[in-house]
């Protein structure tokens, strides 16, 4: 954000002088989208662009030489382009090159920054009084510090700009040849030495010092000079700018720091960080990359595709040839082969696209991660889901065969002991009770059976669909069914579905929670009182679904005790009272299945609440 804002052109390059990134100002220099195509590319691009541009440079081959001494000194190099017969409208551009420190792994990088030095390369006449004359009027509405100075290095002249900054008084501008004394104490030796150098050899001049500024701030300023020559090559006047640089210097430094946190940041993430250009071309692999694939950045955009195994290669190519032409964030699963052991792992790789203030792609920034472990997994749990599946089915067919083929034989022992009892006379006395015994094993048989059968079909996929069912009617329904009991205990059974009087409902589902519920209400009546049963519906107040609750006066349920049993199968929890154990086991699973929910409230001889949120 803050390298994008600079107001001069800027680029960071690559230790070989790749481009990397463009600033605002340069791509506003470049014609149409041709910038935004230039990250990834090498340097001699970015020089064709600019002279497309009408924007003069030096001679490209000063380039490579330049670049290699910046990077080895670590000292910031001048490329001044030299005077040419030129298009009207041509600027020339004077480029700095500034080394940018390593980060661990990282290579060092370089800071390329252009001054336009047009009016400096076509000064005035020097011999004109006129043109120098013209020139101290220009100079003095320029935003820039201007000066000029004697062949011998002797400064004559000082533009307002320099003046306000030094605190000079207007008069005295001709007498600042003791301009050392603004220069920084730090900075005094070089500068001397650098200025005297250039006025010894005729060469162009520039530095970076920190001069004081009125207020007693010292400010980093890049100072530039140029020889004006006679016909014969000899220097006449040196004509020079003071350039703030102090706002550049503080942003270079944020820029360090803040590429330095991002490369600490990518190398301390355990996934593979990369990023490309807008077009799929890498331009930086972390470490962790390096290290599991082998690949180091110049080597990468060529043999990503080998990483692949052979027979997702195409595909996978082609994938990722249509990500990158989308422009979107996408997400893809792939193996990679581990260069440390030739083994080939999942991952996922997910790209995130970059787009500038104007809204147009810049680059890719990319992760993939190691997910092989969690497929691996994920495979696992899923061959051991079909095979408890398949043990489930197996099981209740099992169940349902045996359920189904017992019925018939407990049928034909029921209508023989049926007929015995008729028939035949028993003289022992104890046979009424023995009959009764038999009786009642017959029926908890046939109960269990039904219950098994129940849960069963409950567990399979029901094609019913739900239905408005009329609570009041199957109430009274299934009280008629138990009506012999009803009146043995003399039960007591009211009714309250006003607000809700039907719910829609599998009506089979309905009527076995009812069923159930009811019946145990009645089975598990407190001895020495009469059961009072209430039956109620309301909508839920948040969801406005059917909320049903049964509540009777029974035995009650210690549920500190069977609490955490409540619901699982064959549970009982009055030894006394005959049953399977089943009801409340189908009730909760009914309940489940259909999305709701089965609360239980209860006090030990004092009776129980069943609220089902339908």
């Amino acid at each position: 954000m803050v390298f994008a804002a600079l107001p001069a052109p800027h680029a960071l390059l690559g230790p070989s002088g790749q481009v990397q990134v463009l600033n605002d100002a340069l791509l506003a220099l470049l014609p149409g989208p041709v910038g935004t195509r230039l990250p990834g590319q090498p340097l001699a691009e970015l020089l064709r662009a600019c002279a497309a541009a009408d924007a003069l440079l030096a001679p490209a081959a000063e380039w490579g030489p330049t670049l290699a001494r910046a990077l080895a000194t670590g000292k910031a190099e001048v490329l001044t382009p030299a005077p040419q017969r030129t298009a009207p409208g041509a600027r020339y551009w004077q480029a700095t090159l500034r080394a940018l420190p390593a980060y661990r792994r990282s290579p060092p990088g370089l800071l390329l920054s252009l001054l336009d030095v047009t009016d400096a390369l076509h000064p005035a006449d020097p011999h004109s009084l006129l043109s120098r004359a013209r020139l101290r009027i220009f100079a003095g509405h320029l935003p820039q510090q201007v000066w000029t100075a004697t062949a011998d290095g002797q400064l004559e002249f000082v533009n307002e700009r320099t003046a306000e900054f030094l605190g000079e008084d207007a008069a005295s501008r001709g007498g600042l040849n003791d301009w050392r004394r603004a220069v920084h104490p730090n900075d005094q030796a070089a500068v001397l030495a650098r200025w005297e150098q250039a006025v010894a050899q005729g060469s162009p001049f520039e530095v970076e010092m920190r001069l004081l500024r009125h207020d007693g701030t010292y400010r980093w300023m890049l100072a530039q000079a140029e020889p004006a020559r006679d016909a014969h090559g000899h220097v006449l006047r040196w004509y020079g700018t003071n350039t703030d640089i102090h706002q550049l210097r503080t942003l270079t430094r944020q820029l360090v720091s803040r590429e330095q946190e991002f490369r600490f940041l990518v190398e301390s993430l355990p996934h593979l960080v990369w990023a490309a250009t807008a077009d799929g071309r890498f331009t930086f692999v972390n470490r962790h990359w390096v290290d599991y694939t082998g690949l180091p950045l110049d080597q990468t955009q060529n043999g990503w595709a080998q990483l692949l195994p052979p027979e997702d290669r195409t595909t996978t190519v082609q994938e990722m040839a249509t990500h990158w032409a989308s422009g979107r964030a996408f997400e893809l699963h792939t193996r990679l082969r581990d260069a440390r052991t030739g083994q080939y792992r999942w991952f996922v790789h997910r790209g995130q696209p970059l787009y500038d203030a104007r809204g147009q792609f810049v680059r890719w920034y990319g992760t993939s991660t190691d997910v092989d472990d969690a497929v691996r997994t994920q495979g696992l749990l899923e061959a051991q889901n079909q095979r408890l599946t398949r043990a489930n089915q197996d099981f209740d067919n099992f169940v349902y065969a045996a359920s189904h083929d017992l019925k018939q034989p407990i049928n034909n022992m029921a209508g023989i002991f049926e007929e015995l009892t008729r028939t035949a006379y028993f003289r022992d006395p104890e046979a009424g009770q023995l009959v009764t015994y038999f009786e009642r094993a017959l029926a908890q048989i046939y109960s269990t059976i039904d219950d098994l059968t129940a849960v069963v079909q409950l567990q399979r996929p029901q094609p019913a669909l739900p239905e408005p069912v009329d609570l009041a009617q199957m109430v009274r329904a299934i009280v008629h069914s138990v009506q012999n009991q009803v009146l043995h205990l003399r039960a007591e059974i009211s009714l309250d579905v006003e607000r809700c009087p039907t719910v829609p409902y599998v009506r089979a589902h309905l009527q076995s929670l009812l069923f159930n519920l009811l019946s145990n209400a009645l089975k598990y009546a407190a001895p020495g009182r009469p059961p009072r049963i209430a039956v109620g519906a309301v909508p839920d107040a948040e969801t406005g679904r059917p909320v049903l609750t049964v509540r009777d006066n029974g035995l009650g349920i210690d549920l500190d005790r069977f609490g955490p049993q409540l619901f699982q199968q064959f549970a009982r929890f009055h030894a006394h009272v005959d049953g399977t154990g089943m009801g409340l086991y189908l009730v909760n699973r009914i309940v489940e299945s259909h999305g709701g929910r089965l609360e239980v409230a209860s006090v030990v001889d004092a009776g129980t609440t069943f609220t089902l949120y339908l």
